[in-house]
């Protein structure tokens, strides 16, 4: 036992290394883009004077400041050439960036004028997957890999359904989501628990959970005149604010909906293989004690979720002096919406996961039912 925790946390030290070799390559890479060249910032101290200073008809106060910068282009076809440019930013950098010395920024050059695009990032998101990994490896072990081919393999399907989705123009958006929350469940599950009664189990109580809970919510949806629900207020780019919505509840649902699943059919499976003579009715209390335990912190989990992405936008509706209703209507509407349906499919699915795990997990009442 001693040894393979010793064996874990090497590979995890392994992956880290590699990880942290990747994340330095990428910083320093400067040949690999096409579409904007790599420049860095070589001033040690930057000049920084104040240009004006503003504020609103609600004393909302702010500066307009002005940084000098002197770059030295990395890649490119101006490589090594340097340029001295100006940035203009807010102390708030709500839509402007402040920048560091010695920064590495993608710019692009037209007429000897360098305008700078964005701060060179990409470094981040490597060191980001480098410490999930390892952290992976180091608590999951060898379920570490099937872990992270998971989450590889959800992100392809997510993009296949966007790229679909955008070919069929927003057509049939919500049926498109509804069916690749099975495909999603199916393999995410597939991979990582493998091809059993188990794994069939866990994925026939996550859809039941997420398609009745919608279902149910849509039903009252419909019957209410889904009055008082702004779809227009969500951050959409294109038609249709109302489907889309719909779809990002299916697989907001889904994501609380599969996490409590699991834990309760594989937590049932282990009592029904360690205690052989468990009765219909302690099964059913296990579920439901276990199904109390989750509840909470999962709806808590989707709150807090949904909360801090509102907070920086409530904040500026209540700072221009809206009133808590009207910044209600215009930025938590939606998320709550969303909030309460995924927490009415959590409730919903204790019930599922315990009554597919009493039907089919337990060999004696299964081999009763099958005759």
């Amino acid at each position: 036992m001693l040894k393979k925790i010793k064996q874990r946390y090497l590979v995890a030290v392994i992956v880290m290394l590699i990880g942290l070799i990747l994340t330095a390559s990428i910083y320093f890479a400067t040949n690999i883009y096409t579409k904007n060249d790599v420049a860095i910032i070589t001033d040690e101290k930057i000049t920084d004077t104040l240009v004006e200073k503003s504020k609103d008809v609600y004393d909302n106060k702010d500066e307009t400041r002005k940084q000098v910068l002197h770059l030295k282009i990395l890649s490119g076809k101006h490589q090594n050439q340097t340029y001295t440019t100006t940035n203009f930013y807010y102390p708030s950098q709500l839509v402007t960036q402040k920048y560091r010395p010695k920064q590495r920024v993608f710019v692009n050059i037209k007429k000897n004028d360098p305008a700078i695009q964005n701060p060179k990032r990409d470094w981040v998101v490597v060191l980001a997957i480098t410490v999930m990994t390892t952290l992976l490896v180091a608590v999951s072990g060898k379920k570490a890999l099937g872990l992270i081919l998971s989450m590889l393999l959800s992100w392809l399907l997510f993009y296949f359904v966007i790229m679909l989705n955008i070919k069929l123009n927003g057509a049939y958006i919500v049926l498109l989501f509804a069916v690749a929350d099975i495909v999603f469940s199916f393999f995410s599950l597939l991979i990582v628990q493998g091809y059993n009664r188990k794994m069939l189990v866990t994925w026939l109580a996550t859809l039941l959970g997420v398609f009745i809970s919608f279902a149910l919510c849509y039903i009252i949806m419909r019957l209410t005149g889904e009055s008082e629900i702004k779809y227009e207020t969500g951050d959409y780019a294109t038609q249709d604010p109302r489907g889309i919505f719909l779809a990002q509840t299916l697989l907001g649902i889904l994501g609380a909906v599969m996490d409590e699943a699991t834990d309760i059919v594989s937590s049932l499976y282990e009592l029904i293989q360690t205690k052989k003579d468990i009765t219909t009715k302690q099964l059913i209390m296990s579920g439901r004690t276990m199904g109390q335990e989750i509840m909470g912190p999962l709806i808590n989990v989707l709150v807090l979720i949904f909360m801090s992405e509102a907070l920086p936008l409530t904040i500026i509706y209540l700072r221009d002096n809206n009133s808590f209703g009207s910044t209600f209507g215009f930025t938590l509407s939606l998320g709550v919406t969303q909030s309460v349906i995924s927490a009415i499919g959590i409730v919903l699915t204790v019930v599922f996961a315990t009554g597919c795990s009493l039907l089919f997990l337990d060999k004696n009442k299964w081999e009763v039912w099958h005759k």
